[in-house]
């Protein structure tokens, strides 16, 4: 059976063209929400993002202020090392003259005493009188003793002569023990 319209054609066309118009509307509306949502969305994280990396900014900054501002204190660290340790080498390779002269006066014999001592590295010149031959005999011998060698380990006698009123007077050369 056929339909019956009772509408003109016209009629209808215009009610269908209002009815797609009416679907175009609710898409394109629906659209622009979508849009919309997504516009703020999109804002929202570019926001976040924009706060983020500022926070990342200022705190690479702050970390790097405090890097440069520990680089002054590092390099003097450095610089204090490296001197110290100069300065350490220099004082372990210093001969402890006092522990010297600490021993080697408990090894003087009476009668025998020094007038001019000077030290290098390794040796010591010693000058000095002696009342007798045998005081520098017994200077010598105390000087080879086993408390001597803790001081010396080699004595030589340079020279040794007398004068008139019998004084000694003797030059020698010791080599210092390692064990300074």
């Amino acid at each position: 059976m056929a339909d019956i319209n009772l509408l003109p054609q016209e009629e209808r066309e215009h009610e269908q063209f209002q009815i797609l118009q009416k679907r175009l509307s609710v898409a394109s509306i629906s659209l622009l929400a979508i849009t919309a949502i997504l516009t703020l969305l999109i804002l929202v994280v570019y926001t976040s993002s924009v706060s983020k990396r500022s926070n990342l900014v200022t705190q690479i900054e702050a970390s790097s202020k405090r890097i440069e501002d520990m680089k002054a204190g590092e390099e003097l660290i450095v610089v204090v090392k490296e001197k110290a340790q100069a300065g350490d080498k220099i004082l372990s390779n210093r001969t402890n003259h006092s522990a010297i002269f600490e021993k080697l006066a408990t090894l003087i014999p009476t009668g025998v005493y020094f007038t001019d001592v000077k030290f290098t590295p390794e040796k010591a010149a010693i000058s000095g009188k002696a009342s007798s031959s045998a005081n520098v005999a017994g200077l010598i011998s105390s000087l080879l003793s086993p408390e001597g060698a803790k001081i010396f380990s080699s004595v030589t006698m340079d020279s040794l002569s007398s004068d008139e009123s019998g004084v000694f007077t003797f030059s020698m050369t010791v080599q210092l023990s390692s064990s300074k």
